[in-house]
């Protein structure tokens, strides 16, 4: 058997999930994203990962429909396409937004490590009786500990997505994983820092003199890497009117909930 045909056969028994699953490996062994992109387009022709995604899942579709009526057919490649292409753009899109919440993070927790150490580094006899200190100091510490759920809610978010959609398999690439928990362990420090900074200046507990940090609900940020995949997939495969559905349905939704709020 010809390595062409094996590699067929082997992935005529693949779901969309387990497809998405071996390209994912395949991109990850190269450690970041940017090298993975130089190896696609450094073959000839360039790789396209998302074409041979497709062009498997309807192969898989066809073997498993292979004979029945062409209704059923039908519906079963429309199927395995959808599918497919959801999960590689959920890939994308859970990559792309923990890049872009490590880059603000990266800048807030610049703001607050300054702000802590002017705070730390203040000697005046009288700041302990200063109240624009005291309150520089309650807010850093209830603004530090948001920052650590918001990331941690960010995490919980992908994992609940990944167990869904990806059977748990995480969906960073290596380098970006290693970056998100480095952000999250210095959030953590830094939270750690204006606790104890906020007990020796003798602050109120959290809870008195300032609303309690409240956590980040997960379920949205769930929403907001599903939909949007979604809505990017459908738009791929041509069929723009649902995929404006899922875009509309999605921002309406997030609208609501800042009324809410």
């Amino acid at each position: 058997m010809t390595l062409a045909r094996r590699v067929s056969a082997l992935e005529t028994g693949l779901s969309p999930t387990q497809l998405v699953l071996r390209w994912l490996a395949e991109a990850h062994s190269y450690g970041d994203i940017e090298s993975y992109v130089a190896w696609c387009l450094s073959t000839e022709p360039p790789a396209a990962p998302l074409d041979r995604l497709a062009r498997a899942a309807v192969h898989a579709a066809w073997a498993a429909t292979r004979g029945k009526r062409p209704e059923v057919l039908a519906s079963g490649l429309k199927s395995a396409l959808r599918e497919t292409v959801f999960r590689f753009e959920l890939v994308l899109r859970i990559n792309a937004t923990t890049q872009e919440w490590l880059e603000r993070e990266a800048l807030v927790e610049t703001v607050f490590a300054s702000q802590l150490a002017m705070a730390a580094c203040d000697e005046r006899p009288g700041r302990l009786k200063d109240e624009s200190h005291l309150r520089r100091v309650g807010l850093c510490r209830r603004l530090t500990a948001l920052r650590v759920d918001d990331l941690l809610a960010v995490r919980d978010a992908r994992s609940a997505v990944e167990a869904r959609y990806l059977d748990g398999h995480g969906t960073l690439f290596p380098d970006l994983a290693a970056a998100f928990e480095e952000q999250l362990s210095r959030c953590q420090e830094i939270a750690a820092m204006a606790v104890r900074l906020a007990e020796i200046d003798g602050v109120e507990p959290a809870g008195t003199d300032e609303p309690a940090a409240a956590k980040s609900p997960a379920v949205d940020l769930v929403h907001d890497l599903v939909e949007p995949a979604k809505s990017a997939a459908l738009e791929k495969l041509g069929e723009g009117a649902r995929a404006l559905d899922v875009a509309t349905g999605w921002l309406r939704g997030k609208f609501a909930s800042v009324s809410a709020d």
